[in-house]
């Protein structure tokens, strides 16, 4: 049995993870994701993880443009839950690491000792900009600053009064109480390069990516563990599957074309800008421009097809890539979340992956 965690990326942002017209209704709303948290345990999921967005994409959709904030949410969802981790997110550049360590220590509280916390150290270009924020901070400078983030939230956890005189962070007998319950949360962080996973290996217990093909999820997890067996090795990787499930294949493969007939071009243009795969210019929002004609809501990353087929293509990855951990996120949270809990991480569980309860 190859011990798997598997966790659930929440929808706490308004249209989910598709930018699409046509999509199942997900509100960003805090009934709905303490609605999904609960059935995630219910199913023995291990933990839960909310994104922090503080900009959407706008676009006919709004993608993403009501979104609640992550360590709040967290919060109320230990208190709500019993047994699932509840793993928060925050961006180094917008949060002060005294700040987070007194809120996440609450937070363990909370939730005796079921707390993570996933930190960006880069990206979310637009919503920094917007408060005035990493302007001119390149990708080198952010990890150093993340380095120091890093290492100010774990002396405030475990030390009675901190000193700390860095690049971008200076303490003088700063004292954060209480400390988290059962020690330092375990810490993730979302990194393609090379420069990007060093840092999480030195510094981090996990690695968060995704891939566009069942090639490229396999190569950069296997990038991944190269990189933490030259840095002490002991990062854990998790890796993102968009999963569609259909009763057949040929239905699931409806839902697809569905969603992406009803693609948010505006939207996709807004993500691609923030993430440097286009111009910054305004007319990429154009949706007759060259090369948006086969623009796809869907990811082509996606896992999708039966059941049966989704557990086949999932055990494939997890085991070549050797990957710790699967992240799911799906169309519907409700739907969707129950085909995987009661069907999919069964199959995968009595094959040898996992151990989650609901097996």
């Amino acid at each position: 049995m190859k011990d798997i965690e598997y966790g659930i990326f929440m929808p706490v942002g308004s249209g989910g993870w598709i930018p699409s017209a046509n999509i199942p209704e997900l509100d960003g709303s805090y009934e709905y994701n303490l609605e999904v948290a609960r059935l995630s345990e219910r199913f023995g999921f291990d933990f839960t993880l909310s994104q922090a967005v503080w900009r959407g994409y706008g676009g006919p959709s709004k993608h993403f443009d009501v979104n609640l904030e992550s360590l709040v949410t967290g919060a109320g969802l230990a208190q709500a839950t019993q047994d699932i981790g509840v793993w928060s997110t925050v961006n180094t550049a917008m949060m002060h690491p005294a700040i987070v360590a007194k809120m996440v220590a609450t937070q363990s509280q909370i939730s005796n000792g079921r707390t993570g916390l996933n930190i960006v150290a880069g990206g979310n270009r637009v919503s920094e900009t917007q408060m005035g924020l990493g302007r001119d901070l390149d990708s080198s400078v952010k990890y150093r600053r993340a380095t120091e983030w890093v290492e100010v939230v774990k002396a405030l956890w475990t030390e009675k009064t901190v000193d700390y005189d860095g690049e971008f962070f200076q303490l003088e007998d700063c004292q954060s109480d209480p400390k988290p319950v059962g020690g330092i949360p375990q810490m993730i962080c979302a990194a393609t390069s090379d420069t990007g996973m060093a840092f999480v290996a030195k510094h981090l217990d996990g690695v968060l990516f995704e891939g566009t093909s069942r090639d490229s999820v396999v190569s950069t997890a296997l990038r991944a563990r190269r990189i933490s067996q030259e840095n002490g090795d002991n990062l854990k990787t998790y890796c993102v599957f968009m999963i569609i499930p259909g009763e057949t294949d040929a239905d699931a493969q409806k839902r697809i074309d569905y969603y992406n007939e009803g693609r948010d071009l505006i939207a996709l243009g807004n993500m691609a800008r923030e993430w440097g795969a286009v111009s910054h210019d305004a007319t990429a929002l154009n949706p007759d421009n060259e090369g948006w004609a086969d623009a796809t809501a869907i990811s082509t990353g996606t896992v999708a097809g039966s059941p049966e087929t989704i557990a086949e293509q999932l055990a494939d990855m997890i085991d070549t890539g050797d990957i710790d951990g699967a992240v799911f996120i799906m169309p519907d949270f409700v739907d969707d979340l129950t085909v995987l809990g009661e069907q999919i991480v069964p199959l995968l569980v009595k094959d040898g992956f996992g151990r989650v309860a609901a097996a």
